[in-house]
């Protein structure tokens, strides 16, 4: 079952034996998760979301979603775009098109080539920021926990015991953002159909 704010807090005092504010207050507690919210969703990129992003007519580009870390697609009019680098922008050569077809990601501008000629729509799909642990993947909510127990032993000045919890954090971050939103590329081979007609030699 996904966490909330409260159950969170109350989960972090169980594992530093302290029920009720004492040596550490309530405050200091959310304000670490809130920052593991935001250490979890930028290191793993595990939010992901997609948002509606205005083409101007005549306009190279448009500004991002505000909570955009990485981009993963465009696509306009149910077509994707392909994902070019700033400095191709003028060097290749699209087929005829009123639709940009050719997107990319750049100092917070994501921009599209050939210059639209009309206004319309991009959606594009993206991994966001989250400052909030609630907003995480529930696979993903537990490290905020180990998060704020590392935050907690530091104040403590148990170094040794904010270490290990620390690295235990850390490669279980790197496990899942490997295991399950590591995301390859299908090459055209990929989308081939065999040619079953074919028999195999003897």
């Amino acid at each position: 079952m996904a966490y909330t704010e409260a159950s969170l807090l109350t989960q972090v005092r169980s594992i530093l034996n302290e029920p009720s504010e004492q040596f550490f207050d309530d405050t200091e507690i959310t304000a670490w998760l809130k920052e593991a919210a935001i250490d979890i969703s930028t290191k793993t990129m595990c939010v992901e979301t997609s948002a509606a992003v205005t083409v101007t007519a005549g306009t190279l580009d448009a500004t991002e979603p505000t909570d955009c870390l990485k981009v993963y697609a465009v696509y306009i009019s149910n077509k994707g775009l392909m994902r070019i680098h700033p400095r191709q922008i003028a060097h290749i050569t699209p087929t005829p098109s009123t639709i940009p077809q050719f997107y990319y990601h750049f100092a917070g501008k994501l921009g599209f080539y050939p210059i639209a000629s009309t206004g319309m729509t991009a959606t594009v799909l993206y991994s966001k920021l989250v400052d909030s642990v609630v907003n995480l993947p529930y696979e993903y909510q537990e490290y905020a926990i180990d998060y704020a127990v590392y935050r907690a032993k530091l104040k403590d000045g148990k170094y040794a015991q904010a270490n290990h919890v620390l690295s235990k954090y850390l490669n279980s971050l790197i496990f899942h953002r490997q295991d399950l939103y590591e995301k390859g590329v299908d090459s055209k081979d990929m989308f081939k159909i065999p040619d079953y007609t074919v028999t195999s030699e003897k």
